[in-house]
């Protein structure tokens, strides 16, 4: 039991970052505001950057979700380690992976948009 709970949490940050890429992609918002969406002063600073920063959100949050996937089973069930030892490593690449999105797509609106 304890087996399948680690193996639910290692996938949970995966699973959630394409599920988000998803969603960014079908239903991005639309317009400008501080609650929903990819917010920073560089993707609201107008209707273009906002609208590129949305889609760019959806197509690196599916890409490194599947990536992190791919590691986190990597870790599970191919290296000798630990179960807790691979749960803690595979929390911090999850966090990791987290925020670089935030790098490419500040680096892209920075690029397109100034």
């Amino acid at each position: 039991m304890e087996n399948i709970a680690s193996n639910f949490i290692s996938l949970l940050i995966p699973f959630l970052m394409i599920a988000i890429g998803i969603v960014h992609k079908i239903k991005a918002p639309k317009k400008i505001n501080h609650f929903y969406g990819y917010r920073t002063f560089r993707s609201m600073a107008s209707q273009k950057a906002w609208d590129h920063a949305q889609k760019l959100l959806g197509y690196y949050s599916i890409r490194f979700g599947i990536c992190n996937i791919a590691i986190a089973i990597f870790l599970l069930y191919i290296l000798p380690f630990s179960l807790d030892v691979v749960t803690l490593i595979n929390m911090g690449l999850s966090m990791v992976f987290l925020f670089i999105p935030i790098f490419f797509i500040q680096k892209n609106l920075k690029r397109n948009f100034q």
